[in-house]
């Protein structure tokens, strides 16, 4: 089975958390496990000025060397994702209060990268993740973007990357399990 190539947009928090160093924090460990598979993949990491700014600033020594490990390789995909000011515009009137409002905008080039690659996205943030989530109901673009958590066990995160990273609905920022059996 050929396995096919998927743009990912990882979230600048796993780039801070990924360490070469053997550590007993499950979260570095997970999240430099999860870049080294897509680097061992098919897979691409997206690059927007946004992304690559968020990045300078945070990036810890190995994922330094991974990205340009990924550059060598050829396997950053690089996309123009202007600000989405409708979307953004949708953000800012269905928040249900200021804190949510903040989180998702201060994510929403996440969602604008993913929107111009393969609808996923990569990241530890499981409260901005909800926030998303919840926002499905009136903001229809989001419904068919892929959240991953490379720490989530649950979600066997490794496998999924190794066998495709196929956006699964379960995995959709729009899925909700009262509609899992529709």
């Amino acid at each position: 089975m050929t396995q096919s190539s998927r743009c990912l947009v990882i979230d600048t928090d796993i780039a801070s958390a990924a360490t070469d160093r053997a550590t007993r924090d499950a979260r570095s460990r997970d999240c430099r496990e999860f870049l080294v598979a897509v680097k061992d993949t098919r897979h691409k990491v997206v690059s927007t000025e946004a992304i690559r700014a968020e990045w300078n600033k945070h990036q810890s020594r190995f994922t330094k060397a991974w990205l340009v490990s990924m550059y060598a390789r050829r396997k950053v995909c690089w996309i123009d994702a202007p600000a989405d000011d409708e979307l953004r515009s949708k953000v800012e009137q269905c928040a249900p209060n200021e804190n949510k409002r903040e989180a998702m905008l201060k994510d929403i080039h996440l969602i604008e990268a993913a929107s111009q690659a393969d609808k996923i996205v990569i990241s530890m943030d499981e409260a901005v993740r909800q926030c998303f989530h919840e926002a499905t109901h009136e903001i229809r673009k989001l419904k068919q973007i892929a959240w991953v958590n490379p720490c989530k066990s649950k979600e066997n995160p490794l496998n999924w990357l190794q066998n495709g990273a196929e956006p699964e609905r379960e995995r959709l920022l729009g899925y909700r399990k009262e509609n899992a059996n529709a």
